[in-house]
């Protein structure tokens, strides 16, 4: 029998539960990075995922643990603290939005037993249409499955 990680389905299930959020409607959401589909205002997009597993009772039962890299972005036009300070503001309200989504479902629609934010990363920058601020945040999930 195959080993079914839960990695797919955690992806898949991030997304569909993120895009339900009513405060995140309009925000483009992507399971994977979108490079030329990415739209240049605000969006959340799902990047790297990596799964460890140790088996147990010979074999046959055994625990994931998963990590799934998420990323908020947006970018205000203009230059400035002010500027930068409204992206950054904007891409912290993306990232509570992941943050509250786990809080209110953290098996991610029975994707895994338990999910959590293990930590966060904040980008300040600037391009030709303005300052941006990206969000990393790191997603860690827990999931028992058998063969």
């Amino acid at each position: 029998m195959a080993i079914n990680s839960q990695i797919k389905v955690l992806r898949d299930n991030l997304k569909t539960q993120l895009s339900a959020r009513a405060a995140l409607s309009g925000v483009s959401i992507f399971k994977f990075p979108p490079a030329d589909e990415a739209p240049k205002t605000e969006m959340i997009f799902i990047a790297d995922g990596s799964s460890s597993m140790d088996f147990e009772a010979f074999g046959s039962v055994y625990e994931e643990n998963l990590d799934m890299t998420v990323f908020t972005y947006a970018l205000k036009p203009g230059a400035g603290d002010s500027v930068a300070a409204a992206a950054r503001d904007r891409a912290l309200e993306l990232a509570q939005e992941i943050i509250d989504e786990l809080a209110d479902d953290s098996t991610i629609n029975g994707a895994v037993l338990v999910s959590r934010v293990r930590s966060f990363t904040e980008e300040n920058g600037l391009s030709d249409e303005g300052r941006f601020c990206q969000i990393e945040i790191q997603v860690e999930a827990e999931a028992i499955l058998s063969e």
